[in-house]
């Protein structure tokens, strides 16, 4: 049986979460045996292609990763008609691997959109794996609504989608995707949950109170998508009434200083540097918050309900999807989200465990790259 050939191309500088999965995609399709790959990626990006390098020793199936001629900026939708070498290079490229499928790992529309430039003279069809099909505006970017005008007829052009909610498919549309659009919801790593600390030794672990009731926050320490400066003031606001809550921070970011010197004024707040190793913290949170202006699908939340803790979160994405409506509020509204964790304290176990098995049953990585394969064998 001939191997079908798959160009994978990803030319963005920046490393994020939906390259994570995307490496998890690929540790899938070199197990199965049914590709020929060659990975176009941006070498300057040193995180992924580390990643990615270490998915290649043993695999199954052949794969490649050389270095991408194009490259993703800001502006990129406009930037790529001055690129006329670079996309020549890349036309060059494809017409000597001849794919029979090309798949574009784009983190938003405008990443990594150079090969657009090229479609109508492809030899195949073209399909961008977008789990993040958000407005530039819509996530608080830099000049976004200029951006914006200048994306607006990308999401015409690939064949199809792969992206990794309902509700994104449907913000696609809204968009203007006409090709096909599949749904391939995110899986997590289960292992890391499978024998964790106590409830007590995981409050100990992190210097944590054994009595209180504690809330969490856990990722990336950035106010304009995650909120965490909302979190605390969702926190403050209702800390009179319970003295006994306690709210915990973990991860680093550009915000980081800023959540700190906010913090540390509230015995009752703590801030924990990023560990490589965040699942026990898990074992010793109650509740996760998670009022971020967008997210995809967030894999803490799918972390946390892996792990029974229930999830207030804004109303938007795929916690819309996947959250109970009382556990979610509107972007920055507070007097709704304090109703939310009112109900978070009083949250149904019985729906905590049917969350809990939902995610250990249909999303695990294994669950997640099967689904990923099907969808792009989908096209030959």
């Amino acid at each position: 049986m001939s191997l079908q050939k798959l160009m994978i191309i990803d030319d963005n500088p920046d490393f994020g979460g939906h390259q994570v999965m995307a490496a998890h995609a690929l540790e899938g399709l070199v197990q199965v045996e049914q590709w020929d790959i060659l990975v176009l990626l941006n070498p300057e990006n040193a995180k992924n292609w580390t990643r990615l390098q270490a998915i290649l020793p043993g695999s199954g199936s052949a794969c490649r990763l050389e270095p991408a001629p194009t490259r993703t900026a800001k502006f990129q939708a406009i930037k790529r008609y001055f690129e006329r070498g670079r996309i020549r290079e890349l036309a060059s490229r494809i017409a000597a691997f001849q794919p029979d499928l090309i798949l574009v790992i784009q983190g938003n529309i405008e990443q990594t959109c150079s090969v657009f430039k090229l479609q109508g003279s492809l030899p195949c069809p073209l399909v961008s794996y977008l789990p993040v099909p958000h407005h530039h505006a819509e996530m608080g970017a830099k000049l976004g609504a200029l951006r914006d005008l200048t994306c607006r007829g990308l999401y015409g052009v690939p064949d199809g989608f792969i992206t990794i909610s309902k509700t994104l498919g449907e913000m696609l549309v809204t968009n203007g995707a006409t090709g096909r659009i599949q749904i391939v919801e995110n899986g997590i790593p289960l292992d890391p949950f499978k024998d964790l600390p106590t409830r007590v030794e995981a409050r100990a672990q992190f210097n944590l109170p054994q009595s209180a009731f504690l809330w969490g926050q856990i990722g990336r320490v950035e106010f304009k998508q995650k909120g965490q400066d909302f979190a605390l003031e969702l926190f403050l606001a209702r800390s009179a009434s319970y003295p006994e809550e306690h709210l915990v921070f973990l991860g680093s970011g550009p915000d980081g200083s800023e959540l700190e010197a906010r913090a540390a004024a509230h015995p009752n707040v703590h801030c924990l540097p990023w560990t490589d190793n965040p699942a026990p913290l898990y074992a010793a949170l109650d509740a996760l918050l998670m009022p971020s202006r967008y997210e995809g699908v967030p894999l803490t939340m799918l972390e946390a309900l892996a792990n029974a803790l229930p999830v207030a979160a804004t109303d938007r994405d795929g916690m819309r999807d996947w959250l109970p409506a009382d556990w979610r509020f509107p972007y920055r509204d507070l007097a709704a989200g304090l109703r939310v964790m009112d109900s978070i304290r009083g949250a149904d176990s019985l729906q905590i465990a049917a969350l809990k098995s939902r995610v250990w049953e249909h999303h695990t990585i294994t669950s997640f790259q099967q689904d990923f394969n099907r969808a792009l064998a989908a096209w030959l």
